[in-house]
């Protein structure tokens, strides 16, 4: 009877049609970790304007209802990770046109991403989505203001109801994590940011 009442009050919150409803992508951190990777040894920043922080995007969920979120503030974690993990010293840069500050801080690239998402279901009867995805085109930016490497990469998520009933965000986390681990990886395997 327990597991009924329980399974009847998720059922009940999953199914709410014809709204927005608030999901987060960042990713676990400790899944970007890397073994036995010595850090190169440069200062690197990076950026996101103030409009990128403050936007929010809605996309598709399942039963007819969407879900909401903050791409550039909920990924600012994860691509802290990743530069961390790469490089010895990693430097938020408040302007792209604060050549004072850049020049102050050494900074060797600044790290401009542009992240792109969707996200469907396969389910008429849940919102939380079941497919996500997450693309990250990522620019670093000489101190000069030149575009010094470009890379786009993509992340793909996918998340069952009997997964996602616990975290409603699960297909959207896996999405992230693949999408940042393969930005770690572009980056890592480039000559010209050594």
């Amino acid at each position: 009877m327990h597991t009924l009442l329980r399974n009847a009050a998720i059922g009940s919150l999953l199914f709410t049609v014809g709204c927005a409803h608030q999901i987060n992508i960042t990713p676990p951190l400790n899944t970007l970790e890397i073994n036995n990777q010595g850090k190169i040894n440069k200062t690197v920043g990076y950026y996101i304007s103030p409009a990128d922080r403050a936007k929010e995007v809605t996309t598709p969920g399942g039963g007819g209802d969407k879900v909401s979120y903050l791409p550039y503030p909920e990924s600012e974690p994860a691509l802290n990770k990743v530069l961390t993990n790469l490089y010895t010293t990693v430097v938020l840069v408040p302007s792209l046109e604060d050549k004072a500050f850049i020049a102050s801080k050494n900074i060797a690239y600044i790290f401009a991403p542009v992240i792109e998402t969707d996200s469907s279901s396969e389910s008429a009867f849940t919102w939380p989505p079941t497919h996500f995805t997450v693309t990250l085109d990522t620019k670093a930016i000489g101190p000069g203001g030149n575009v010094v490497w470009q890379k786009k990469v993509t992340g793909q998520g996918q998340a069952e109801f009997s997964e996602f009933k616990h975290d409603f965000s699960l297909a959207a986390r896996r999405a992230s994590k693949q999408a940042f681990q393969n930005l770690q990886q572009a980056i890592s395997a480039a000559p010209e940011l050594h």
